[in-house]
């Protein structure tokens, strides 16, 4: 599977990225079912050499292991 890179919001409109090899539709219930507003896939703007742990570890991406459940905060 591929990288994707998703813009998030959460409920108070801070904005940011979780990057995940989840399929896009897979990605997008995840992001949601935890009280997040999936923006826009901006997969065109990282390299196929980009990873998942180095996104994270370098600029603070979210992955699926530690983005936080924000729909217990609606």
């Amino acid at each position: 599977m591929g990288l994707n890179v998703l813009l998030i919001a959460d409920p108070y409109g801070a904005c940011g990225h979780i990057a995940s090899t989840k399929d896009k539709d897979s990605l997008v219930d995840f992001v949601e079912d935890r009280g997040f507003e999936a923006v826009e896939f901006q997969n065109n703007d990282y390299e196929p050499s980009d990873t998942v742990s180095r996104l994270s570890r370098e600029y603070g991406y979210f992955t699926v292991k530690n983005l936080p459940d924000m729909s217990n905060y609606l």
